[in-house]
């Protein structure tokens, strides 16, 4: 939604002031889903904003949900015919999130996430972005299944520091007071660990949430599940992380998907351990425990060692850990699954 283009329109078409604010109520608080329930407007404004000005910036294709009505997952059409997904999440009562994507697949290609298997096909613009929340509040709105979305992930499609300026002018109007004034703090932004634009962020937007997939304390088996490392090692990746933590004051969260046979032994967390131990105030370290999802119709990995297992080896290092909920797996739209199919 271009609502700033659309302020400026209003303005040089001698427009009184007022349809702005009229425009923000249906849009951002009402969450219409066409011009015509803009009812407070004009018949003659409606018509011009529906021809100007999309309500969206893609089409909407399909919206799966899951069984126990904790996910929803939708499948967008961008202008240019690219597909994209985005999920709803419902993790808490009344507390709604939605998991965006910033790119259309994904250059890094992590080894166990079925968007890179996909290939990388563009970055998205920042109002593709930002309209994946406000899509989810119009739905919201129209299948009255909660009050609108609370917070914001950037762990859809895609790699958001890859993607650097646009994920950080979504924020920007996300948290914006005239769109959709979601807290800075109620936004999260993981990365694979690209370390220059992780200090890059500190500095641009030091109130966000930010989340690092690791996956491993070892380079050599990282180089192989996450190739950004091959650019970005452990030892600088723990830099980028203590300069963040250093400038912003904030916790920042270590994502670890465990994989069977792979990355789940007594060995990797004793690394993980001696990993996070080099990093300076690591007390804001907080782990995140991640199953890894089945994708392209494998079966479902769980790690022989098992998620509590694994927690209870870290907690025993003196490390801060909780094992995350994997929502919307059957219907694709967990940790790893996004694909745009």
């Amino acid at each position: 939604m271009k609502f700033e283009q659309i302020k400026k329109f209003l303005k040089e078409e001698g427009i009184p002031g007022y349809r702005a604010g009229q425009i923000r109520e249906a849009v951002f608080n009402r969450f219409i889903a066409s011009w015509d329930e803009a009812t407070s407007l004009p018949a003659d404004i409606r018509r011009i904003m529906a021809d100007r000005f999309p309500l969206l910036s893609f089409e909407p294709v399909k919206v799966l949900a899951s069984k126990d009505g904790t996910a929803y997952k939708a499948l967008l059409r961008t202008a240019d015919k690219v597909k994209i997904e985005t999920v709803l999440l419902n993790s808490f009562k009344n507390n709604w999130s939605v998991c965006v994507s910033t790119q259309a697949g994904c250059p890094v290609r992590c080894s166990f996430c079925a968007t890179g298997k996909r290939g990388f096909k563009r970055n998205l613009h920042a109002e593709e972005i930002a309209d994946q929340v406000l899509f989810w509040d119009q739905y919201m709105a129209k299948k009255n299944i909660g009050e609108r979305v609370s917070s914001v992930v950037f762990m859809g499609m895609g790699e958001p520091l890859l993607n650097y300026a646009a994920t950080v002018k979504a924020v920007q109007e996300l948290s914006d007071p005239d769109y959709l004034n979601i807290g800075l703090r109620h936004i999260s932004i993981s990365t694979s660990g690209h370390a220059d634009n992780i200090r890059r962020l500190a500095e641009d937007l030091p109130q966000v949430n930010l989340a690092v997939s690791v996956h491993t304390g070892v380079d050599e088996e990282r180089d192989d599940l996450v190739p950004m490392n091959r650019k970005f090692n452990l030892e600088t990746l723990a830099k980028a992380i203590e300069f963040f933590i250093q400038k912003t004051g904030r916790q920042v969260f270590i994502e670890y998907t465990l994989i069977d046979h792979v990355n789940d032994t007594p060995k990797h967390i004793r690394m993980l351990n001696k990993w996070i131990q080099s990093i300076k105030d690591n007390y804001l370290i907080h782990i995140n425990l991640i199953a890894c999802n089945p994708t392209d119709g494998e079966p479902e990995k769980k790690s022989r060692t098992g998620l509590e297992d694994f927690s209870a080896g870290l907690t025993g290092c003196g490390l801060k850990v909780s094992i995350r909920r994997s929502l919307g797996v059957d219907i694709g739209g967990a940790c790893g699954q996004l694909a745009g199919k």
